[in-house]
């Protein structure tokens, strides 16, 4: 009898020892493992999100700024374009501000809309690249258009060649204008950058920023040659 009753509490010794669960060393290993793990993930959701965010904004300023560029190029190949008398003062442009303006003509001209127009303008108004032609609303280009300029190649010796490039105040005779530079800066709708953007923007001798803020800023250029003079 004795020895069955010791064979009992000694079952029941090893029972209550497998029952006593983690040591306080074992739980405090087990809590910096978990928060290890924890800001590891976090970690990781944060720069994936942050990657993210900056792939989506600069596809889409990107996408404003080939459009806007690739609407302008297109409509500055037609400057001059008639089938009957030649138009006058084709191509003008002006500085406001710290910004150009560009106007132009060609026969059979439309705007940004498609409408007919006669002359159509492009500047920045406020933020926003826009074109306004003469029978329409003024209609916009691409938003978040912080910087717009525009230098113009001058033949100064008539051979059929661009001498010297220059802005629209140094222009004497327009007539002698054969290409024209353009330098578009466009940012980006919402902050994606990781780092405060302290940089400036050169636009053809002419700075911008910096902007102090998260948004990415990209400028865009094109030279393009005037067919019809």
């Amino acid at each position: 009898l004795s020895s069955i009753y010791s064979s009992i509490m000694s079952s029941h010794q090893r029972s209550h020892k497998q029952q006593t669960g983690f040591t306080l060393v074992e739980l405090l290993v087990s809590l910096t493992l978990g928060a290890t793990i924890l800001l590891a993930t976090s970690k990781l959701f944060i720069e994936s999100r942050e990657s993210f965010r900056y792939a989506e904004q600069s596809q889409e300023l990107h996408e404003r700024g080939r459009h806007a560029m690739q609407f302008i190029r297109s409509e500055l190949k037609k400057v001059g374009y008639t089938t009957q008398d030649p138009i006058e003062s084709p191509i003008y442009a002006s500085n406001s501000g710290e910004n150009s303006s560009l106007t132009i003509s060609y026969e059979g001209g439309k705007d940004c809309t498609g409408s007919s127009s006669s002359t159509t303008k492009y500047e920045i108004s406020g933020t926003n690249f826009r074109c306004d032609g003469s029978n329409a609303s003024p209609q916009t280009l691409s938003s978040h258009a912080y910087g717009l300029q525009i230098n113009f190649g001058i033949d100064l010796d008539e051979d059929g060649s661009i001498d010297r490039y220059l802005t629209a105040d140094q222009i004497s005779s327009w007539d002698r204008v054969q290409s024209v530079e353009v330098a578009l800066l466009l940012r980006s709708k919402q902050p994606a950058r990781q780092t405060l953007d302290a940089d400036e923007y050169n636009l053809l001798g002419v700075s911008y920023g910096p902007f102090n803020d998260y948004k990415l800023s990209r400028i865009y250029r094109s030279v393009i040659e005037l067919r019809n003079r």
